[in-house]
């Protein structure tokens, strides 16, 4: 039955004859798509066409799917096949019949990614002579192979083989077409000899219309009587051929569309085909009907949508745009502007929330729409640490960019020995998350194997020893810890996939070996269910290792008899995503997406993000390293290629076309978005909204749950009395229904200590004093008890600092050539994260070692000898018992002596307080006290020196000097010592100076965590 709820341009639609073909033009939400699943059930359920002599195409395989299953459920009756699907689909089946019928072999589709592989392969050994603008460097670029299957595609879309683009290139001196083409002529040559029945969508498509031409097509075609197209703004010239073909063996075809709102004009879509639709489909003639009326939004909505379409070219129609929207007024289009990009999520998010609690809409009920993939993804996560739960669709980006399958795909690789396993890709390995380490852990391990090396008397670094602990499971054995036990399961893992692929294991298998050890399922799961920014990591995490799972599935079936370590090869090289079908997770959540993703689609909320200038609009013209415009301009016009204002004018319209469909999605309310700083300016676009906002972050109260408390905390502080009673009582709501940091005793700093005992109970026991760590406890006790208890992370400069005390003890009085010497012998010793720091770090060693070199040379000419060097001394004072040594003790040409300790930092005591350093004042006191090694006691003096290697300048060090300890200053040295070691004692130590200067935010952080687990709570 007719629904009685559609308009009279609607039921227009209907009436059309059966049999007569048609153009339907709509503006966005005039219900072009529900009139056409109307047309489609009034021509079954009353005009007596069976279910599969009709037929609805869709631009995309997402849209296909949902108006297959709105078809089901409308027509209710048996179906014999999708009732919906796209052109590209119908291609292949009519392909894969036809070959059938004809006793050929039935064609495969050739997918992105398997072709941009051997396009790149092919490009490396290709002798093909390209234009200098195109080198190597350009090759190389995703965007070029990118580009070369676009104008191939539109090569075999217009019938044009590599003959004939070589002839246009040299027609029109492109110099890059000639070399496309010969490139052309080899990449057939190539992919005839190892996949002969693989063919590009393109190339299906064009064996599909010739099949219908020669009535070899099957009844999937044979039968059809109507094919209804949605979109047909977005169909290319291969869907063009196809309709053609058809529309001659008498099918009717009827089209929606509005080429106001084309979104694949860059990939061969065609905005006037709608205005040229009987002359491109070889159609006598064709019915014309617009749709009147807007259903979907408001006037004010409206009002914007024909604001932008007004700026772009009528594509031969043009009279969709007098569509009135039918509810007057509507919430006025705002225009947000912050400050940075931070600020903006934070702003957006809160528009959201609110929409969400005042008026009830869902979260999935709200869109945010962004230019470009690359930005949907940092969007969503910035909404989701905003409170906002997001999800993204389709990123268009191979899955091998997912954390999760990259992790997963990694690890087969390097049992495979696809990817070698090195001290750097050992700790990635690790610390990813089927090692399950974290860096602490990790730390520990390569210290207890550095250990066990040097008790053995061996010399591997630990990256040497983490790799051929990796290699050989049992190594780990004799280590009994909880992180060897779990490094060792690892290297089990390992193991297993290694035996697993010997026996003949599929990556599937192979992958599914590894998931299924690690346990990581349960875990992720529960993490997806519980809500919050964890819960959205679990979700993108879970949803990469299904696609990865699904790919691998499709790589079986495809070819049965490759090993698993060509599904793996191709994964970690790919560039260029292949299509699929794997299932996503689905919850309550804002979808961030492109315009594309949005199409067919509509949501309450709808909010376009990063309306910056040059990003949206972006005037950049597309294919301009091949020219695939130009090209299609030629074929289709047989024009010269378009100049520069021209290329400019089409992005422009492209780009108005995205806003248009993007802004068309929304019911009720439309919010554009920028950010305006001193770097980055707002689209023109915004001034077209009816309200302008900048937003701050205290311009409104928060409106989810963790600012909340937070506000309120600092209220209940900081605030005046009345506010601060009010902000308590908020907050004990909050805690009563176990909102995490409303209740105070979760809050920092306001937990009783774990104990008010001294550090050291027994008040007659020792303390030990360290030398080089007096100066550090005067100057801020809180920060050396952290230190001392806590331990920080080893610094890499401490470590060369440590390596070259070492050299200098070793070598003696030895000259620069020995030093080098001893430093190349010892710097395999060390790791680090990146070769380029390895070296740089590197050279910077060098440089204090020449400086050394130079110092000990000039003590050698003024006569000065050592004495001893790392010199070893202790001796007691009240409770303090002082420990050290002396890097060198001297002799100077007068029979004087000298301790001299070697500085390799880049910051230099001022010589003001040298005269009273804590750590040179200790070493002067041993002396006097007679407990260094070799040196008699009461021997003449000449002070100490600070020795720094670090300096810019000819002799690349510097002295920075104590003069000799008097009588009265070693009586305050013993006081300063005393003094230290009962503070060090005891139960309280109060910092003057911020720890966070010394060690950094993050790292103090860690440290103090650890000071439970060290203390034992």
């Amino acid at each position: 039955m007719r629904p009685t709820d559609l308009d009279p341009s609607q039921r227009a639609v209907l009436d059309v004859p059966v049999g007569s073909s048609a153009v339907v033009l709509g503006a966005p939400g005039t219900g072009k798509t529900r009139t056409a699943v109307e047309l489609i059930a009034h021509r079954v359920l009353e005009q007596d066409l069976e279910p599969n002599e009709v037929l609805l195409l869709a631009p995309r395989r997402t849209q296909a799917a949902r108006l297959r299953d709105r078809l089901v459920v409308r027509l209710g009756v048996p179906v014999d096949g999708p009732p919906a699907r796209t052109a590209a689909s119908l291609a292949f089946d009519i392909a894969r019949r036809s070959a059938i019928a004809e006793g050929r072999p039935q064609p495969v589709l050739l997918a992105g990614g398997e072709q941009d592989a051997l396009i790149a392969q092919l490009l490396d050994e290709s002798a093909v002579r390209w234009p200098d603008r195109l080198g190597p460097d350009v090759r190389a670029l995703t965007a070029f192979r990118g580009e070369l299957r676009d104008l191939y595609a539109r090569c075999v879309e217009h019938a044009v083989d590599p003959a004939g683009l070589e002839r246009l290139g040299r027609q029109h001196e492109r110099p890059s077409w000639v070399a496309a083409a010969r490139f052309w002529d080899e990449y057939y040559d190539v992919l005839t000899a190892v996949q002969p029945d693989a063919f590009d969508s393109a190339e299906l498509a064009a064996l599909a219309a010739a099949a219908v031409a020669r009535g070899t097509a099957g009844e999937v075609a044979d039968r059809l009587r109507l094919v209804v197209v949605d979109d047909l703004q977005d169909a290319g010239e291969s869907t063009v051929a196809l309709l053609s073909a058809l529309a001659e063996r008498s099918t009717a075809i009827i089209a929606f569309g509005d080429p106001d709102v084309a979104a694949d004009t860059f990939r061969g879509g065609e905005p006037d085909l709608l205005g040229r639709f009987e002359s491109r489909l070889g159609i006598a003639s064709a019915v014309r009907l617009e749709l009147g009326t807007v259903h979907r939004h408001p006037a004010v909505v409206r009002r914007f949508v024909t604001t932008v379409t007004a700026r772009i070219g009528t594509a031969l129609a043009g009279w969709q745009r007098d569509a009135k929207a039918a509810v007057e007024g509507g919430a006025p289009v705002t225009a947000v502007e912050a400050g940075s990009a931070g600020e903006l999520a934070l702003a957006i998010a809160h528009r959201l929330r609110a929409r969400h609690l005042e008026r009830g809409v869902p979260f999935a009920d709200q869109a945010v729409v962004v230019r470009s993939g690359a930005q949907a993804e940092p969007l969503a996560r910035a909404l989701e640490a905003a409170g906002v739960p997001a999800v993204t669709a389709t990123t268009g980006l191979p899955v091998s960019t997912e954390r999760a399958a990259r992790a997963l795909l990694e690890v087969v690789a390097t049992a495979l020995g696809i990817t070698p396993l090195t001290p750097e890709s050992a700790v990635d390995l690790l610390s990813g998350p089927f090692g399950g380490m974290d860096r602490l852990t990790l730390r520990r391990l390569r210290l207890a194997l550095r250990v066990e090396e040097l008790a053995g008397d061996g010399t591997r670094s630990a990256g040497e020893l983490l790799v051929d602990a990796l290699d050989r499971p049992g190594r780990l054995i004799t280590i009994e810890a909880a992180f060897a036990r779990r490094a060792a399961r690892f290297a089990e893992t390992l193991e297993a996939v290694r035996t697993a692929a010997a026996a003949g294991g599929s990556a599937e298998e192979l992958l599914w070996l590894v998931w299924e050890r690690s346990g990581l399922a349960g875990t992720w799961r529960e993490r997806a269910l519980a809500g919050g920014t964890g819960a959205a990591e679990a979700n993108r995490d879970l949803d990469g290792v299904v696609a990865l799972f699904t790919a691998a599935a499709r790589a079986a079936e495809r070819a049965p008899t490759d090993p698993a370590s060509v599904f793996v090869t191709a994964q970690l090289v790919a560039e260029v995503p292949d299509d699929t079908l794997a299932p996503r997770g689905i919850r309550d959540g804002v979808l961030v997406t492109t315009p594309v993703g949005v199409a067919g689609l509509e949501f309450d909320t709808v909010v376009l993000a990063g309306l910056q200038d040059g990003v949206w609009p972006n005037l950049k013209p597309r294919g301009s390293l091949l020219g695939v415009g130009d090209l299609v301009s030629v074929l289709t016009a047989g024009a010269t290629p378009a100049g520069p204002a021209d290329e400019r004018r089409a992005a422009l319209s492209d780009e108005l076309r995205l806003v248009a469909l993007a802004a068309s999605r929304t019911r009720d309310v439309l919010v554009l978005a920028a950010v305006a700083n001193e770097e980055e300016a707002p689209s023109v676009l915004l001034t077209l909204a009816d309200e302008q906002t900048v937003a701050r972050s205290s311009d409104a109260a928060p409106n989810a749950l963790r600012p909340l408390v937070g506000a309120l905390r600092r209220i209940a502080v900081t605030g005046a009395p009345p506010q601060r009673h009010e902000a308590a009582a908020a907050l004990a709501r909050l805690a009563r229904d176990g909102v995490p940091g409303a209740a105070p005793e979760h809050w920092h700093g306001l937990a009783d200590p774990s104990t008010d005992a001294p550090l050291e109970p027994d008040p007659d026991a020792p303390v030990r004093v360290s030398p080089s760590k007096l100066e550090q406890f005067e100057r801020s006790a809180v920060d050396w008890f952290v230190d001392r208890i806590a331990g920080g992370e080893p610094l890499l400069a401490g470590a060369i600092g440590t390596m070259l005390h070492r050299i200098l003890e070793e070598g003696g009085d030895a000259d620069e050539a020995a030093l080098l010497a001893a430093l190349e012998g010892r710097w395999h010793e060390l790791d680090f994260e990146a070769a380029w720091i390895g070296a740089k770090e590197r050279r910077l060693a060098e440089r204090m070692v020449r400086a050394i070199a130079r110092y000990l040379a000039d003590r050698r000419a003024d006569g000065t000898r050592l004495v001893g060097g790392e010199t070893p001394f202790a001796f007691e004072h009240g409770r303090a018992q002082v420990r050290g040594t002396i890097d060198r003790v001297e002799l100077d040409s007068q029979g004087r002596l000298r301790v001299v300790d070697l500085k390799t930092g880049s910051t230099k005591v001022p010589k003001a307080d040298a005269v009273t350093h804590a750590q040179l004042g200790v070493y002067q006191l041993a002396v006097l006290e007679g407990v260094v090694p070799d040196v008699e006691p009461g021997a003449p003096r000449s002070g100490a020196s600070l020795l720094y290697v670090r300096e810019k300048t000819q002799r690349g060090y510097a002295l920075v000097e104590q003069p000799p300890l008097s009588d009265e200053a070693a009586v305050q040295m013993r006081a300063r010592l005393a003094a230290a070691a009962e503070g060090m004692a005891a139960a309280r130590f109060e910092g003057l100076v911020e720890p966070e200067v010394r060690h950094g935010g993050s790292s103090f952080r860690a440290m103090l965590a650890r000071i439970p687990e060290v203390c034992g709570d």
